[in-house]
């Protein structure tokens, strides 16, 4: 079920946007279509920020447009040709008692209201700083020897998780 938005708040925070859609079921959905290089969680924490609702799910798509009077219609932007969605952001809940310690140090340490399993630190705003200081908070807490080049590109709480049990002391 699409829902009708005012589609000004969005834009507001995010300019770049040339067309979005948002569905209810079977989950918070928003489908989306950008001239720059927005993430995932960027587009999730805007349309959480301007509308109070927890999308799960966002969607690049190309060839979406905004209308004159507010979002645009997903179902008939797709139905015409558009290509499948390029890329694709799911919220993934933390599992698990450590993933959600993970998860919690970072929503503290980058100021952020929710962190996924899969969300990655560099898109959420993370920096060289912060990893460090996670890898100082997993040293402490759970005894893991993680050095700086470790992290890489793929920083996400799942990973990290995966790295914590293979090198915590016994």
């Amino acid at each position: 079920m699409a829902r009708q938005l005012d589609v000004s708040l969005f834009r507001k925070v995010c300019p770049d946007a040339l067309g979005a859609s948002y569905q209810e079921s079977p989950e918070p959905t928003v489908h989306v279509s950008t001239s720059g290089n927005r993430s995932g969680v960027d587009i999730r924490a805007a349309f959480r920020r301007c509308y109070g609702v927890d999308v799960r799910r966002v969607l690049f798509v190309r060839g979406l447009e905004w209308p004159a009077d507010g979002w645009c219609d997903q179902g008939a932007a797709l139905a015409d040709g558009s290509p499948e969605a390029p890329f694709e952001y799911v919220y993934t809940q933390p599992s698990g008692p450590l993933e959600q310690a993970l998860a919690k140090f970072w929503e503290e340490l980058l100021e952020v209201p929710e962190v996924g399993a899969s969300d990655d630190f560099w898109e959420h705003g993370g920096d060289s700083l912060g990893a460090v200081e996670t890898i100082e908070f997993l040293a402490q807490e759970y005894g893991a020897r993680i050095g700086f080049f470790d992290i890489g590109d793929n920083f996400t709480v799942a990973r990290l998780a995966a790295l914590v049990h293979e090198r915590s002391r016994p």
